[in-house]
């Protein structure tokens, strides 16, 4: 494996993978490299190169509420992959039987799958609530947004054998990929970042005031367990204290105790109690901190096999008709979509109304459609949501973009997807980037992208666009890129590596 094949196994986890970044990592590694290198150089030629602002962008979670992140450029992709793939090593955790991280580091030259880790979790939890009588579970209010970039320099720099450059880039890439500011720069949903997220917090397991008798942490979800619940809130307390140091704060809402896997706050609701009654088992459930995705776990292998049987005819009937039912919240649909599609039962015909009623689904609803041999059903349906008055976050109009290129390109209704994407991307850079990239020349993309491509602009839309020109004829392609890669040395980088595909 190197840095490319570590960057190519993640890139589909990601929350906005554009393949802008996908074809530079795959076509342009040494000039990637090279510009990196000249970035962090201190010579007067090399100082037009700097890691550049990055643009923030919206993902979506449950009940409403946003995910804030940055996306990486090109260049700054390949810096975070190849630093992290480098000093892989030294994210490798100390074992210690009592207290236990999951996930989130290399194993054998490869990095552990997030599916496994989070099977391996759940289990343990599982396990440990047998062992003893008090449980307590907390995470970390907006992790990845609260983190200081100097604390993370100076944890960085502590690790064994990472080298004194590396550190000083490392500092470098934080703060002028957010312009200065020292919080709100970490990238979510990239493994080398989750990588850098779980290290972090690993003064919970070395911390020797921690006195319970068991700890689980993946990456900020935390469970402590103990027989005695004073030596419970006693340690609660005393990691408060520690997440204090470094300007960290525990959530309050998903604090509980004594309540194991269930997600905190949950009601047993109509629905969920039918879908008990349909089902007759008592999967494993959990939340996830704010430092981890919902989707973390929503990979095939999360449940064991014992949890894989068939079901009747009537009752994936039954869970069709709560699958759209209004009292249906994110947990139900989740769960019944896992079911139906173990039994290659989903309704091609529910996937857009489950997309504009959940957002924060949508990866999981891009895998469905790809599974899916209604795929013209599922295009009109999606014609029709855009066509509507509904709102749609930038999350789904990124994702319902990848879902049209990646598995809709053969319907009657790709052109008028791609173009009413495009028509309500105009506040989101990440979305517009997205429909740019997409190398079709019809519909009037070809002529879209000229018109940036013109502009002297050097952002998302104008590397898009440049991405998007790799099908044309190589004359008028080059000609297309000419203007374009004279305006900054990124555009420059760009062009060149377009001009090769």
């Amino acid at each position: 494996m190197n840095t490319r094949d570590f960057f190519e196994l993640d890139f589909m986890s990601g929350l906005f993978p554009l393949k802008t970044n996908k074809l530079m990592m795959e076509n342009a590694g040494p000039e990637l490299a090279e510009y990196v290198r000249r970035v962090l150089s201190d010579l007067p030629d090399d100082a037009p190169y700097n890691f550049l602002g990055q643009e923030r962008a919206h993902a979506a979670k449950p009940n409403h509420h946003l995910r804030r992140t940055i996306v990486l450029d090109p260049v700054c992709t390949f810096f975070i992959y190849d630093l992290v793939y480098r000093n892989r090593r030294a994210f490798s955790s100390r074992k210690k039987p009592d207290r236990v991280t999951f996930g989130y580091q290399f194993v054998e030259g490869s990095p552990i799958a997030v599916h496994k880790a989070f099977g391996d979790y759940t289990r343990a939890i599982n396990t440990e609530r047998d062992d003893f009588g008090h449980s307590l579970s907390f995470d970390i209010a907006s992790y990845f947004n609260a983190i200081y970039h100097h604390d993370l320099t100076n944890w960085f720099a502590s690790l064994k054998d990472v080298k004194h450059d590396d550190v000083k880039a490392f500092g470098t890439f934080m703060r002028e990929i957010n312009s200065g500011r020292s919080i709100d720069f970490l990238p979510h949903g990239l493994y080398p970042t989750k990588m850098i997220g779980a290290g972090f917090l690993s003064f919970v397991e070395t911390s020797g005031e921690i006195k319970s008798a068991c700890s689980l942490r993946f990456m900020d979800d935390i469970h402590l367990f103990d027989d005695s619940r004073d030596t419970l809130v006693s340690d609660f307390l005393k990691i408060q204290d520690l997440l204090g140091v470094v300007a960290l704060n525990v959530n309050a809402a998903k604090t509980s105790f004594d309540f194991g896997l269930g997600t905190v706050n949950e009601s047993a609701s109509t629905i969920r109690i039918r879908l008990r009654e349909i089902l007759d088992d008592d999967r494993p459930r959990t939340y996830f901190g704010s430092g981890s995705d919902w989707s973390d776990g929503s990979d095939e292998d999360e449940y064991d096999d014992d949890y894989e049987d068939e079901i009747s005819n009537e009752k994936i009937s039954e869970l069709e008709d709560l699958l759209l039912d209004v009292r249906a919240d994110e947990d139900d649909v989740e769960l019944i979509l896992g079911i139906l599609q173990e039994n290659n039962a989903v309704p091609a015909t529910a996937i857009p109304t489950l997309y504009l009623r959940f957002p924060n689904i949508a990866k999981q609803l891009y895998k469905l459609v790809a599974a899916s041999d209604d795929k013209e059903a599922i295009a009109k349906g999606f014609a029709q949501l855009l066509d509507s008055e509904a709102e749609l976050l930038e999350y789904q109009l990124f994702w319902l973009a990848v879902i049209a290129e990646d598995h809709l390109g053969n319907t009657d209704e790709f052109g008028e997807l791609v173009m009413g994407i495009y028509e309500r991307s105009e506040a989101y850079e990440i979305v517009a980037a997205k429909v740019l990239e997409i190398p079709d020349q019809t519909f009037g993309l070809k002529a879209i992208r000229a018109r940036i491509l013109k502009s002297g602009a050097s952002n998302w839309k104008s590397w898009a666009s440049a991405v998007g020109t790799r099908t044309l004829p190589i004359a008028e392609r080059n000609y297309a890129l000419g203007y374009f890669a004279n305006a900054s040395p990124m555009n420059h980088l760009i062009a060149n590596c377009v001009k090769k595909l």
